[in-house]
């Protein structure tokens, strides 16, 4: 019985190793070993840092650049043999503007991107008038400041009919003698930099992409966008090589990118000042309210103290001044507000008679004339017609001053 059995044996072990030897020749003809990448998108810190990998560019050339966040190197400039290229520039006060130009008539180099829109209508208006001055720039612009403003294209590229938004190329002579860098720019958006004197302009689409304007021993660079520094476009065309050209720092000095100049938000703030103080203050917090817990004796009924909501007082107040004929009131400051701001955006309608002022409002914000003077100069009679008053105000209010989206 012995030797049948271990003669089975080996017949079930023989059959097993050709079933599996026959496998293996099955699955090596009808399959192969491949490499197959699969993206995962881009990196924490690529995602935080558009300029990531300008920076590691920069870094592989030898020079000493930082990224940075924050509005700390606009508080505290660095040395001027330092380069300060910023990303999406937001308002400065007059006092700061003030400090960056110093800086830069000392020696030191910023690269800014133009964010304030500039309005054609209300130029073309004012320039059309010799009597009549050009509207003031914004006190918060810098390029403004300078001369050098951001307009909108009119003419607008068909979005489906391209790729991306690098359409609009230009070869930028960086040395004498060299080869033109091919350089991409978003069609949208142009600068205006008519009657600045000295300044050097970078020309796309026939339009003005970039000034290179000396400031005493400095140099500002004010572009049309950045997009061309960012992360996913750094690699495309010569942008790698036109970045080295425009940061490229004094001897000894260093490249600063601004990626982010926003105001962080209060808590940030708080943790960088004082980590410790932040920390014993949650933990007397979470102590505070353990101790809520424990009590002596039964619990009393807390007193109400519910005060009224203060929409719920506006309200009341706004209804009284309704029913007792005072209504005027309810809108005459929001009325002198509107004229305000209109006048700032247009000194040329300071010596017009108030048809003429309220006449060139509605030719700017794209309201009907009767509305404009319904909401400026006369009074509502009834709800709906106070309520009509109300929205043509907010319209005239937020139109007063375009930015770029």
């Amino acid at each position: 019985m012995a030797p049948e059995r271990r003669t089975l044996a080996l017949v079930l072990t023989g059959l097993l190793l050709i079933g599996m030897a026959a496998f293996t020749a099955w699955f090596l003809t009808n399959f192969e070993r491949r490499t197959r990448e699969v993206p995962i998108g881009a990196a924490a810190a690529a995602r935080r840092n558009p300029m990531l990998a300008a920076e590691r560019f920069l870094t592989r050339l030898g020079i000493a650049v930082e990224s940075s966040a924050g509005r700390g190197l606009l508080r505290q400039l660095p040395p001027v043999t330092d380069t300060l290229v910023v990303n999406d520039l937001g308002p400065l006060s007059t006092a700061r503007q003030a400090a960056l130009r110093t800086w830069l008539q000392d020696g030191g180099r910023l690269v800014v991107e133009a964010v304030d829109l500039w309005d054609d209508a209300g130029d073309a208006e004012a320039s059309s008038d010799d009597a009549t001055p050009a509207a003031a720039p914004d006190p918060d612009d810098l390029p403004g400041a300078f001369g050098i403003r951001l307009r909108e294209t009119k003419e607008k590229s068909d979005e489906g009919a391209r790729d991306d938004l690098d359409q609009v190329l230009t070869k930028a002579v960086w040395m004498p003698g060299s080869e033109p860098l091919s350089v991409a720019f978003h069609p949208d958006w142009y600068l205006d930099a008519a009657g600045v004197a000295g300044a050097t302009e970078i020309i796309a689409g026939e339009r003005t992409r970039m000034v290179r304007l000396p400031v005493g021993a400095g140099m500002l660079t004010v572009s049309s966008d950045h997009l061309f520094l960012t992360n996913d476009r750094i690699g495309r065309h010569d942008h790698a090589l036109f970045l080295a050209y425009l940061v490229q720092p004094a001897p000894g000095g260093k490249v600063w990118l601004l990626y982010d100049s926003a105001v962080p938000w209060l808590g940030t703030l708080l943790w960088t000042a004082a980590p410790a103080g932040i920390s014993a203050a949650a933990i007397l917090v979470l102590v505070w309210v353990w101790s809520l817990g424990a009590r002596l004796g039964p619990l009393e009924q807390a007193p109400n103290r519910r005060r009224r909501d203060l929409i719920e007082h506006l309200d009341a107040a706004g209804a009284f001044l309704w029913r007792h004929g005072r209504a005027a009131g309810l809108v005459e400051a929001t009325r002198r507000q509107v004229f305000a701001v209109w006048q700032r955006r247009r000194p040329d309608l300071h010596p017009l008679a108030q048809h003429d002022q309220i006449a060139g409002i509605a030719a700017a914000s794209g309201l009907l004339p009767q509305q404009v003077s319904a909401a400026l100069t006369t009074q509502a009679d009834d709800a709906h017609d106070f309520i009509e008053q109300t929205k043509v105000l907010k319209a005239l209010w937020h139109g007063a001053r375009p930015r770029r989206p």
